[in-house]
């Protein structure tokens, strides 16, 4: 098959130069692998506009507890370890002795059980020990650990530091096997601030160093998580080769949450592949879900939850789209009940949840919730620092101030702080969209020279991405207000 260049925010032929599109204004990706044509690919495209969040593969676990242990306690029996560690910790400091590797236990159970305050606390402890020591080992475990810590607390700055720090001191010692996991812990967290292009090339890197040393679970690990970034781009053929390979391979090896994940984003590529595949897409679901049934008592609520929240969630969808509305309710709110089981802290997870069902509410005519639930998720969106989902949102709630509640004045303020937060990503075409939005509220409110200069900051970004049917639109309508 020919290759060819494509946006992968529009999905327009791009020229291979250049820094941005010049039919959607966006920012290019650059190093991606250029999307296939997909003329001869079985599917048939079907794609509905519907927002969906990038999900890694949840294969990263703290460095320092085995995944044995981690599935050896539920959590009932967490509060009783925890008192068996205090009485062990007790006796080793009555006689001076080393207490670090029972600290890192104790932490580790405490963010199993989800006490991420106290897991950092006693995480940052070790540290300083391990430092002090100069076990350069240890030390870039408890950074990496830490770094989850922080994730997991919606902390991401904190997060990618600690992380950065555990990655440079796993190259320095060669220890190339938890190197790529901390790559692919770096690539997760940059897929949540949707900096998609820094995700790619940390996938990338963990991938080819797979290669090169065999290290085949991993590279099933990572290549999944790559298959989210081939969801952005709609590269759905080898989304579809990557995840039957997958499948295999788990099956193979009897790894049932490989198997659980991998049937999940079966289902979440027919969904994204339009509501012919909606039927296809819940049947893999299903098959999730079941077996997470069959697992559920040997992997505890934290880990059921972060299994089950993408399933509920497109499940709600697709029952929204069927006119199923309890049911589409229902099932959004057990995602959103999931998040909060295994993410404290601003959330990714939750505002596309919260976006959801603000989206459930608008389409069911309950126009109070939807606002209040898109103000919600843009709030949630501005804590992780997702600034082109926040001015997305803001956008959709002017419209409904305007459209709807007729508030002219807090409309064009949302507007403004969308736009502001589009200029600063230099996202040129939803700019110019707002520039219009803002000119047909000053029109109506008779203040045409206000509308006038909003038309013509539009026409400029417009002229400049070269887009000459909405250039002609524009020149026609600042021709009717100037006379």
């Amino acid at each position: 098959m020919n290759e060819i260049n494509i946006c992968p925010h529009c999905g327009l032929e791009i020229e291979e130069s250049g820094k941005f599109c010049y039919n959607c204004g966006k920012p290019l990706i650059s190093g991606l692998d250029h999307v296939s044509d997909t003329s001869n690919f079985s599917f048939e495209l079907d794609k509905i506009e519907m927002d969906y969040l990038y999900e890694p593969l949840d294969f990263s676990t703290l460095l320092s507890i085995s995944e044995e242990k981690e599935k050896s306690f539920t959590n009932l029996e967490f509060e009783q370890k925890i008192a068996d560690i205090d009485i062990e910790l007790n006796k080793k400091q009555q006689f001076g002795e080393d207490v670090s590797e029972l600290l890192i236990e104790k932490a580790s159970f405490y963010y199993l059980n989800r006490d991420l305050s106290n897991a950092s606390k006693l995480f940052e402890t070790v540290l300083e020990i391990f430092i002090n020591e100069g076990n350069r080992e240890k030390v870039a475990r408890i950074y990496n650990d830490l770094g989850l810590v922080y994730e997991d607390l919606g902390y991401l700055d904190d997060s990618l530091n600690n992380y950065e720090n555990s990655l440079d001191i796993f190259n320095k010692i060669g220890d190339n096997l938890n190197y790529v996991k901390v790559l692919n812990n770096m690539g997760n967290v940059h897929i949540i601030l949707q900096n998609i292009e820094l995700a790619y090339e940390y996938y990338s890197k963990a991938l080819n160093i797979c290669k090169e040393n065999k290290f085949h679970n991993e590279y099933r690990q990572t290549t999944s998580n790559l298959i989210e970034i081939h969801f952005k781009l709609n590269n759905f053929p080898q989304s579809y080769k990557a995840l039957t390979e997958n499948m295999q391979f788990f099956r193979d090896h009897n790894d049932i949450i490989g198997e659980i994940i991998a049937n999940s984003k079966f289902g979440k590529l027919y969904f994204l592949l339009g509501k012919n595949y909606y039927k296809l897409a819940t049947s893999y679901i299903e098959i999730s879900q079941n077996l997470i049934g069959t697992i559920e008592n040997e992997i505890g609520e934290f880990k059921k939850a972060k299994l089950s929240w993408e399933n509920y969630r497109f499940l709600g969808l697709i029952n929204l789209v069927w006119n199923q509305n309890d049911i589409a309710k229902k099932n959004l709110e057990l995602s959103l009940n999931s998040i909060n089981v295994f993410k404290l802290g601003p959330k990714a997870e939750e505002a596309v949840i919260l976006e959801d069902m603000a989206k459930f509410y608008f389409l069911n005519g309950d126009d109070n919730n939807s606002l209040l639930y898109y103000q919600k998720a843009q709030k949630t969106y501005g804590n992780i620092g997702n600034e082109i989902k926040q001015a997305e949102i803001k956008t959709k709630v002017a419209d409904i101030l305007f459209q709807i509640f007729d508030a002219n004045d807090s409309a064009i303020n949302y507007l403004e702080q969308s736009l502001d937060l589009y200029i600063a990503n230099s996202y040129l075409k939803e700019s110019a969209e707002v520039y219009e939005k803002l000119a047909v509220i000053y029109e109506k409110l008779g203040s045409n020279d206000s509308a006038i200069f909003h038309l013509e900051n539009a026409l400029k970004i417009y002229t400049n991405l070269k887009d000459e049917d909405r250039q002609n639109l524009l020149e026609k309508k600042l021709k009717e207000l100037r006379f």
